[in-house]
């Protein structure tokens, strides 16, 4: 909100001001480190910068394939779920029965599986309940609130699916209760989680033509989820392919095991998208909305050019719960779809009587590209390249960019770490993506944060997607990236 904005810049001017008289004392004008010694010796806390930074390059390392460990399928056969040392690859057959038999096949398969479903989702579903809702102490009406609102607009098909599973998996367990077992409530949320308890940070960075050397495009785009108490999450890896009848786009998500709406996807067509969270500050409302994870489902699935589903966001986007980025790249485009979600007369409304906030405090949603002009102050030096992080930047919309320290300072580093080469390599953006180190992971802001749970990378040159899956013993120095087929 620009309101927040203009306060946060007169503190930071402030602060700043405080701290050129402490470096420079009352009689200079210009801040200097002339007569300023560090503190060296043992017991000093200053470390040297350049510590946070891993260096060590990806030139030359091939991604690594892996092998299936055990195979479970439905007695149906419309699922197969594949434990691999990572992550579990979930085929999900959509071409021998309907939406609905699916999920519940789904589900079924999942309970075959060595993975214990309660006692790895449910703590992390909780989690992310009293993160939404602090005061919540038991009472869990609001988020039955959320659901019950929200599912009536779920495209039928995929409603369906979600009935399926969550009845199949509850095994008739009901209502919120945290006990490891999962609820038929519990499970519906599972698979809206980003809708009705928001996600957290993500980054994204798409390269091509002059700037990667084979002038194909390279999209990265980093999740940063909420990894559990215990990193049990890191236990729940999964991509699942989607094989759909032949009116209908296939594809592949890059997310949970049992979870069915979008937080990565790619399209048999190349139509790659991830979603973003953007904070704007003003009051929730889910009655009369729609879940944008689906929609973004339904867009890939029945599209097959990524303005066509950036385009198709973008009109939906009033219908949606929270704010939030998409990247959309095909073979020739590449977008951010800068989705506001907020209703104007709603926050008009609300701060009529305290003058705060006015129309020019209202943001728009815009399908931005390469070429679209970025707010004032904000500068990004490198053609053909497209960077997002968690805030709009077309000029004139929102700005939580400039007044959010994390949005500033990982924007910076990719403008500066993308600038250093003139073309880049697959190689190249895995290093920049995964460039600083862990030690003291959690005292900077970094793009490698110790929240990252996926990083997936589509090499559009080859067609080969690799991808970091955090394991359970955290973010880790120079991660293994895995090559998974489409």
């Amino acid at each position: 909100m620009r309101y927040n904005t203009r306060k946060n810049r007169i503190i930071s001017l402030l602060l700043g001001t405080c701290l050129l008289h402490c470096l420079t004392g009352c009689n200079t004008s210009t801040a200097t480190y002339e007569n300023f010694v560090p503190d060296v010796s043992a017991e000093s806390s200053i470390e040297p910068v350049g510590s946070t930074l891993n260096n060590e390059s990806y030139e030359g390392e091939e991604a690594t394939k892996e092998d299936a460990i055990e195979t479970y399928s439905s007695a149906d056969g419309l699922c197969t779920i594949e434990k691999k040392p990572s992550y579990y690859e979930v085929y999900l057959d959509y071409t021998g029965g309907d939406y609905g038999a699916v999920g519940r096949a789904y589900a079924e398969t999942i309970l075959k599986t060595d993975f214990k479903f309660g006692e790895i989702m449910e703590p992390y579903l909780y989690e992310n309940i009293n993160m939404a809702f602090p005061s919540i102490n038991g009472d869990y009406s609001p988020v039955q609130d959320r659901i019950d609102d929200l599912i009536v607009n779920i495209p039928e098909d995929y409603k369906e699916e979600l009935f399926g599973f969550a009845e199949t998996l509850s095994q008739g367990e009901t209502g919120f209760t945290e006990d490891g077992k999962v609820s038929y409530e519990e499970a519906l949320l599972v698979s809206m989680v980003p809708d009705t308890l928001r996600g957290t940070s993500c980054n994204a960075l798409s390269v091509w033509g002059e700037k990667t050397e084979t002038g194909e495009k390279i999209t990265s785009r980093t999740l940063e989820w909420t990894l559990g108490s215990e990193n049990q999450m890191c236990l729940a890896h999964a991509v699942t392919h989607f094989k759909m009848p032949e009116d209908r786009n296939s594809y592949m998500t890059f997310s949970v095991l049992g979870m069915l709406d979008v937080l990565t996807i790619i399209n048999d067509d190349g139509v790659m998208a991830g979603i973003l969270d953007v904070g704007t500050g003003f009051d929730y409302y889910s009655e009369g909305k729609k879940c944008y994870t689906y929609e973004l489902r339904y867009a890939v699935e029945h599209m097959s050019e990524a303005r066509s589903v950036g385009e198709y966001m973008v009109g939906e986007s009033k219908n949606f719960t929270y704010s939030h980025n998409i990247i959309i790249t095909d073979k020739s485009d590449a977008f951010v779809a800068e989705d506001w979600v907020d209703d104007p007369e709603k926050v008009l409304e609300k701060y009529a009587s305290t003058g705060e906030v006015d129309e020019d405090d209202m943001g728009f949603s815009i399908l931005r590209d390469a070429d679209t002009p970025l707010m004032d102050g904000i500068t990004w030096d490198n053609p053909d390249s497209l960077c997002v992080v968690n805030t709009f930047m077309t000029k004139d919309n929102i700005d939580n960019f400039t007044c959010v320290g994390n949005n500033f300072v990982r924007f910076t580093k990719f403008n500066t770490w993308v600038g250093e080469k003139e073309k880049l390599s697959l190689a190249d953006v895995k290093g920049i993506v995964t460039r600083e180190s862990t030690e003291r992971i959690g005292r900077f802001q970094k793009l490698y944060s110790e929240n990252v749970y996926q990083t997936i990378i589509y090499d559009y040159s080859t067609g080969n997607i690799d991808v970091v899956f955090t394991g359970t013993e955290g973010v880790e120095d120079h991660p293994a990236f895995v090559r998974v087929e489409e």
